[in-house]
């Protein structure tokens, strides 16, 4: 059929560019200090004729070391004044040159959203380390491992229209969606989903349209998301939900108790809702068997790579995902922001990241030292950094309020990984708790109990002095984990020498486990959708950092 005819057409150039990409970033790689210098003039003459430009005269810096010390390492508070001009003014060259094409909104660290700036050139850095690599490398991969090429087939997009429109005429949404909306005319034959646009909220129930269609197909040979806790409700809602969805691919129809379907919508879809018996009884026969770590290669024998963030917070889902993918590799994604892309994979199953050095000036800042940055060639192996840019859409100097790891050094380049968010490290007494300690505190807890821990928060409990960590636990079996208080402090005890010092001494009052009530983090993430949140940008909540978040899931506790 043509659309099958397109999709391969499609898919062997994809393959055949991504493979152009990956090269592309490795011999970047071999030069990796001489490129990002390079980048940074490319954006400084971009910005010398802009307002900001003018104030701190960038067209007289002719060496990194004068960027450094003349230009102010910033946050978005700095910008704010200008882009509120841009956006409400229509005003032009405050930041940059680069043409604009939007504003990627994101929630921020505090929950208020903000607009960064987008220009087709960050557009076009992310589309060219996405989507088109990640075929190449599962080609790889295939060829490696399997014997054979990658096959092509479409695939799961998990990405809503999200889009709200600004006093400028400019869309605010984010970025995965302003570039996806760009190869929206290949969508028919790139996704599962036959339609040549992005779906809104309203329009269905995302998670029931993308598997009403990705079941059905059996070729089905991706599934590609920013998060991998968004793939992880997705594969939670076709477990749940896969009697019904097979009844709707048997029938060729799509029901309205889980669809949520408008009329329009159903309107759009109707030459493609054809009764299919026969993938509905091979459906079934492979449901009923269960979900175990085979369950999505029986039912998509082709699916080749799952593409997702995983790392820190994440990796709870990931494993998650990982429980039924069985073998399937994973592509970990690139590392970026809203305000830019900073790193990319080099091949699957690897969660090593390389610096894209042609789109973002790259400066690392000491965790105990915030006066002083080093560029990408001065990093220590096994040290945290964090990570300051300079983008192509304005911000120079930037705090984007991640840390990173240098792992080691290859060909010049340094490997890095993201460690976590700055906010997501919290301290009583400069005890300086890590992510990485309350991971695996979870782990110890839900194999000490027998629960599976869904979702957690911490938070330093000032209701009584000294102060004290409460970690509150949301848990399927509704088990009471609040009677593994004291084997959580313990534990703290042990990992953290600065924490039992101040244990001993009385300076911080024993840790408690307490229990969240069940649906918590899911309602939160409605909250947020509903204050025009895009769904794919609300990130799993850890610590709570801000008042909002302190009084919703504090509230909730049982």
């Amino acid at each position: 059929m043509l659309r099958d005819t397109i999709t391969y057409l499609l898919d062997k150039a994809m393959i055949a560019k991504g493979y152009m990409d990956l090269k592309h970033l490795m011999k970047n790689k071999m030069k990796a200090k001489q490129v990002n210098d390079r980048t940074l003039f490319r954006i400084l003459k971009a910005g010398e004729n802009s307002e900001y430009g003018r104030k701190y005269d960038f067209s007289s810096i002719k060496t990194v070391e004068e960027f450094r010390s003349r230009v102010p390492v910033t946050t978005y508070e700095d910008y704010k004044p200008y882009i509120e001009r841009m956006i409400n003014n229509n005003e032009e060259d405050l930041l940059t040159s680069f043409p604009l094409i939007g504003y990627a909104k994101s929630s921020g660290t505090t929950g208020d959203p903000k607009f960064i700036p987008l220009t087709q050139n960050i557009a076009d850095l992310y589309k060219r380390n996405t989507l088109t690599v990640m075929m190449a490398m599962a080609d790889r991969y295939c060829r490696e491992n399997l014997g054979r090429p990658l096959k092509p087939g479409r695939g799961v997009f998990i990405c809503l229209d999200f889009d709200e429109k600004l006093p400028n005429g400019r869309s605010a949404t984010n970025v995965p969606e302003t570039t996806a909306k760009q190869l929206g005319f290949m969508y028919p034959y790139l996704l599962n989903v036959p339609l040549a646009r992005l779906v809104k909220l309203q329009d269905i129930s995302l998670y029931y349209l993308l598997m009403r269609f990705a079941l059905e197909d059996r070729n089905t040979m991706y599934i590609f998301s920013v998060f991998f806790s968004v793939i992880y409700e997705v594969l939670a809602f076709m477990q749940r939900y896969w009697k019904e969805l097979v009844d709707d691919i048997e029938k060729g129809i799509m029901s309205d108790n889980i669809s949520r379907a408008t009329p329009e919508i159903r309107e759009e879809l109707k030459d493609y809702l054809k009764p299919n018996p026969e993938r509905a009884a091979e459906l079934r026969r492979e449901f009923e068997k269960g979900f175990d770590e085979t369950i999505l290669q029986r039912i998509w024998p082709n699916l080749s790579v799952i593409y997702g963030i995983s790392g820190s917070v994440y990796d709870v889902y990931s494993e998650g995902v990982r429980k039924i993918a069985g073998d399937v590799p994973f592509d970990y994604s690139i590392y970026g922001a809203s305000e830019g892309l900073i790193a990319a994979p080099y091949e699957l199953n690897n969660e090593d990241r390389i610096p894209v050095t042609d789109s973002c000036f790259l400066e690392f800042m000491p965790e105990d030292d915030d006066t002083i940055t080093y560029t990408l060639d001065q990093l220590e192996p096994g040290q945290e950094y964090e990570m300051i840019i300079t983008n192509q859409a304005g911000l120079y100097r930037y705090r984007i309020g991640d840390v990173v790891r240098c792992e080691r050094y290859e060909d010049g380049c340094p490997i890095i990984t993201f460690a976590r968010r700055k906010g997501h490290l919290i301290s009583i007494c400069g005890e300086k708790t890590t992510e990485e300690n309350l991971l695996s505190l979870v782990s110890d807890l839900e194999e000490a109990s027998g629960a599976h821990v869904d979702n957690w928060i911490i938070y330093v409990n000032n209701d009584s002095r000294p102060s004290h960590y409460t970690m509150v636990l949301e848990n399927s079996e509704d088990i009471d984990m609040s009677v593994y208080s004291d084997m959580a402090d313990e534990y703290m005890c042990s990992i953290n020498e600065i924490y039992r010092r101040f244990r001993d001494n009385l300076a911080i009052r024993p840790m408690n486990i307490a229990n969240q009530a069940p649906g918590t983090h899911a309602a939160w993430k409605e909250h947020m959708i509903a204050k025009g949140t895009a769904p794919t940008q609300v990130k799993p909540v850890r610590v709570l950092d801000n008042e909002e978040k302190r009084e919703f899931f504090v509230s909730r506790i049982l």
